[in-house]
């Protein structure tokens, strides 16, 4: 036996290689929108600008600019941007595998979604009982309109989708709030929120009175959920950015 293989037959490394084993075994699913000039954004804030600032012809070798709100593309809300009393729950202060849980999918994709439309709290726990699966404590709960993937776009239309989706009710808010979950996620630009030309049509219970003033995490414009199974693990980290109101994400659904 070399050397080599002698110390990595060592087993205190063996549930690093089983657990990567496993990893490679699953279906590893991109729930990011890919980041490209003219991507929807939420109407107030600023937009993505890629530049390629350096370029082999000039420099040798190639380099973007990248200037983005930490609100683009997936990204996660934490506390602190939007309530002023939980400025010490900013992105940076949560632990680096907080997004690393298990999640369940809630898939209503084959619904005939309207801007304002708002799903319930009765609509998720009929879904439950049909599928045989439930979202607990400590989980992540991910909501698929299907409307990312039926409006998301990036030429002069791009906004329609940041200013209208479907969203959620009180009561449903409140249904995850008591289960506990780490995190709520959806395919719109601002996932309890339904809105109607930029307006929201309620008071954005989750990021403001259930959610985020709770410490549970909001994930917003979760790309391909109609390719993920009903539960899976769910993989993302933040930047770690200081002071951070949330960050841009990349998550990994394996399933």
């Amino acid at each position: 036996m070399t050397l080599s293989s002698a110390l990595n037959s060592n087993p205190r490394f063996e549930p690093v290689r089983l657990a990567a084993q496993h990893l490679r075994s699953l279906r590893a699913i991109d729930l990011a929108p890919k980041l490209g000039r003219g991507i929807p954004r939420w109407p107030s804030h600023p937009h993505l600008i890629i530049d390629p600032t350096i370029v082999h012809e000039t420099a040798g070798y190639y380099c973007q600019n990248l200037s983005m709100p930490e609100h683009i593309g997936c990204h996660v809300d934490a506390p602190a941007h939007t309530v002023a009393d939980k400025m010490n729950q900013t992105i940076e202060t949560f632990d680096v595998d907080h997004l690393i849980a298990e999640a369940v999918v809630y898939d209503f994709s084959e619904r005939d979604w309207a801007p304002g439309d708002v799903l319930t709290a009765s609509d998720i726990e009929s879904y439950e009982r049909q599928h045989g699966v439930s979202v607990g404590r400590g989980e992540i709960a991910l909501i698929n309109f299907g409307w990312l993937k039926r409006h998301w776009r990036r030429d002069a239309q791009a906004q329609w989708y940041a200013r209208n989706s479907p969203g959620m009710n009180e009561e449903l808010v409140l249904l995850f709030k008591e289960r506990r979950v780490r995190a709520v996620g959806a395919d719109t630009i601002a996932c309890e929120a339904a809105l109607i030309d930029g307006v929201s049509t309620g008071s954005m219970p989750g990021h403001h009175l259930h959610w985020l003033p709770n410490g549970i995490l909001i994930l917003e414009c979760v790309a391909n959920l109609e390719l993920v199974s009903r539960r899976c693990l769910f993989v993302a980290l933040p930047l770690p950015i200081e002071h951070g109101s949330g960050s841009p994400l990349r998550p990994i659904a394996y399933c």
